[in-house]
């Protein structure tokens, strides 16, 4: 078996994709990869390229071809035909630390058998570069190489929530549980970072940053006017997370508990958020909000409130509930420029 498996999920990415696959060929540790790029029914080239990658590379390169289904059905595709002990999500418009790959097989050696690794990730943005750490105000809550167990984690309450960058889990885990993405739609890497917390039952942490973000592509779904414009589908995943909790979450610990409502009501609050700050009044208005404050409300695992950000705690959902609108367009672009604010000041601090 190799040490880890990697899914490079592609679509239309024939720019971006070789610059993907030379940055994890190009490890010295690349013989114990799996790699395999899903190819999800891409119009260019992108096909082309993983095949010219797969004859070079035939012993770490596979290529699954398939018709359009979106992101989730790529790790679906890909899950069956791992071949690695753990596995890691790879975007195929960002890139790996080659240099990296090697000590992190080696750690993932070391700690062989734990559920689930979490590691910082290296972010690319026209800001410049940064790294992200695993706990948001970088703490260090949790020593290296040594596994924990899983509730010690979640008592501990140091973390409020993991990134798709920051975790590889153990194959056989994903596996066991039948572990399914929602197809069809954007926006289901966040289902990679809550399902399998349900079951993950050991946790071990490193300082190894591997995975590089890369937030300078035009169009990608993480942009904000790409997120408006698929909201509906945002909606969706974090009302899928919900109602999951709320019907399988009483057989958890109060702390892991705490855990999963807490990325819940983060996920919802940041769907509200955009429509109560960032959608235009035309949009607005043509949107289906109440609708979809409806369904939160029915699920929401505490009392919803829409802080405009972490540290900003000024609830803007307060004004809906009393007198049916939203803020002015003037004083919504006034919270827009104190939310930037905010997290200007954070990364001065912390980072």
């Amino acid at each position: 078996m190799k040490r880890l498996s990697i899914i490079i999920p592609t679509y239309n990415m024939e720019q971006l994709l070789p610059a993907c696959l030379d940055s994890v060929v190009g490890s010295s540790a690349a013989a114990e990869l799996d790699v395999v790029v899903v190819n999800d029914g891409s119009k260019d080239n992108s096909l082309a390229i993983a095949k010219e990658y797969e004859a070079k590379y035939p012993t770490i390169i596979r290529v699954i071809d398939k018709p359009n289904g979106n992101y989730g059905s790529t790790i679906n595709a890909a899950l069956p035909t791992l071949q690695g002990e753990y596995v890691k999500i790879l975007d195929a418009d960002d890139s790996f630390d080659s240099g990296a790959i090697e000590p992190f097989v080696e750690y993932l050696a070391q700690v062989s058998g734990t559920d689930m690794i979490v590691a910082p990730y290296i972010e690319i943005s026209h800001n410049g570069t940064r790294k992200v750490e695993y706990d948001l105000y970088n703490g260090k809550n949790f020593g290296y190489g040594v596994p924990y167990n899983a509730e010690q984690v979640f008592e501990r309450k140091a973390i409020p929530f993991f990134t798709m960058h920051s975790i590889a889990y153990r194959t056989e885990l994903l596996q066991s549980i039948g572990y399914h993405q929602r197809e069809g739609i954007s926006y289901t890497d966040q289902q990679w970072c809550f399902y399998p917390i349900f079951k993950v039952q050991s946790i071990a942490f490193t300082d190894i940053a591997l995975y590089r973000y890369n937030l300078m592509r035009e169009g990608q779904t993480m942009d904000s006017k790409v997120q408006l414009r698929k909201i509906k589908e945002l909606t969706t995943v974090v009302t899928d997370m919900a109602q999951f909790l709320d019907s399988c979450g009483k057989e958890l610990s109060v702390e892991r508990h705490d855990f999963l409502s807490g990325v819940v009501m983060r996920r919802m609050q940041g769907v509200l958020r955009k429509y109560l700050l960032e959608m235009d009044d035309q949009s607005f208005a043509n949107s289906d909000f109440a609708a979809t404050l409806e369904s939160f409300l029915r699920y929401a695992p505490m009392p919803l409130s829409v802080p405009i950000n972490g540290m900003l705690k000024f609830d803007i959902l307060a004004r809906w509930r009393v007198k049916g609108r939203r803020y002015s367009a003037i004083t919504r672009k006034a919270m827009l420029a104190a939310h930037s604010a905010m997290e200007w000041i954070y990364r001065l601090i912390y980072n």
